[in-house]
């Protein structure tokens, strides 16, 4: 790859192109004003000051924290770093109350595998934490290129036995962990989940997919219809994977691509959250499907209109506060259900 390339514009939408409306194969789709709004806060943002193509591209993606509205105050927020193989993961820990043995969601950012920080989903994370009553802790997992395939997965699948490990130093039931991610934490949320029931490692009581990445391919129906974005592009879909798993046969693991996994079987309940106009939507469509083929009880919710991101927007779009309430009241039912069985 070119030097040229500008790495931020796996986001950056050209400016004035989708003010009002997406162009794809098919016919011309309107978009909901508060989408406009965010679309255009998104258009705004400028780090043409930097000459580091991949800082330029990881200060645009930080760039978009506000987007999520205010930061709401919660019981209590701590940092630690826990050692892996000689080197350090940062993990943030969102505790909702003092109450003992709290069910935990484990939360891998988005970002290409390669943008993303602790910083990123502060905003929507502590709302998801005072919504569920769970403990949220946020993984500051390591970013390719630097490190590319399997370095991210590793230190996700390392935190998640950490966090087993210690629950009773962190105030954590153990039997009600949740695994949830957006985008490309998505991908690595389904990955660790499949690999820790393979090894026999951590249960995971239930999982949140958030318009994850499942595979490797960029070829479904979604893909072409959005090559263009809004938010991301095909352009920014092929670069992403050549900067997180150069080599081929990366792209056939399932720790990579989940949907490429050979067994379905025995995981977990999972929510799945898609967004109408994003590229990742049938990808993620087909993870659903296999997961229902496996017997896997699945929520699947598809926001109408809704953008890639909107997450993490929800202070600019509707919909992103919605998606984080539907995101706590799936695991309080999940948890209400298994306490209707004892």
């Amino acid at each position: 790859m070119s030097n040229d390339k500008s790495y931020y514009f796996l986001y950056k939408l050209k400016a004035g192109r989708f003010a009002c409306k997406i162009k794809n194969m098919k016919n011309e789709l309107l978009l909901l004003p508060q989408v406009e709004n965010a679309l255009e806060f998104i258009r705004n943002i400028d780090v043409s000051g930097h000459q580091d193509e991949m800082l330029a591209g990881r200060e645009f993606y930080k760039a978009f924290i506000p987007m999520a509205g205010p930061a709401e105050d919660i019981h209590q927020i701590e940092e630690r770093l826990i050692s892996s193989a000689g080197h350090e993961i940062k993990i943030r820990i969102y505790r909702p109350s003092d109450s003992p043995s709290l069910p935990v969601i484990v939360y891998f950012h988005g970002g290409w595998f390669m943008w993303g920080d602790l910083d990123i989903h502060d905003r929507p994370l502590r709302s998801l934490a005072n919504l569920s009553g769970a403990i949220v802790i946020s993984v500051a997992y390591r970013l390719a290129p630097e490190y590319a395939f399997p370095n991210g997965f590793n230190d996700c699948y390392f935190a998640l036995n950490w966090i087993a490990a210690n629950a009773g130093d962190l105030g954590i039931d153990a039997h009600h962990i949740v695994l949830a991610g957006d985008s490309a934490g998505g991908a690595l949320a389904a990955a660790v989940a499949q690999h820790s029931l393979t090894e026999k490692g951590p249960s995971i009581f239930c999982q949140v997919l958030i318009y994850p990445v499942t595979d490797s391919s960029l070829e479904t129906a979604s893909w072409l219809e959005f090559s263009e974005g809004p938010v991301l592009t095909l352009e920014g879909g092929k670069i992403a994977w050549d900067l997180y798993a150069p080599h081929a046969e990366d792209r056939k693991n399932p720790k990579a691509a989940p949907l490429l996994s050979k067994d379905f079987s025995s995981l977990p309940p999972t929510l799945m959250i898609l967004a109408e106009y994003d590229p990742l939507r049938d990808e993620a469509m087909q993870y659903v499907q296999k997961l229902r083929l496996a017997g896997v009880p699945v929520k699947e919710s598809l926001y109408k209109g809704m953008i890639h991101g909107f997450f993490q927007m929800g202070g600019i779009i509707d919909e992103g506060k919605a998606a984080i309430l539907e995101v706590a009241e799936f695991v309080k039912q999940q948890l209400s259900a298994e306490i209707g069985k004892q």
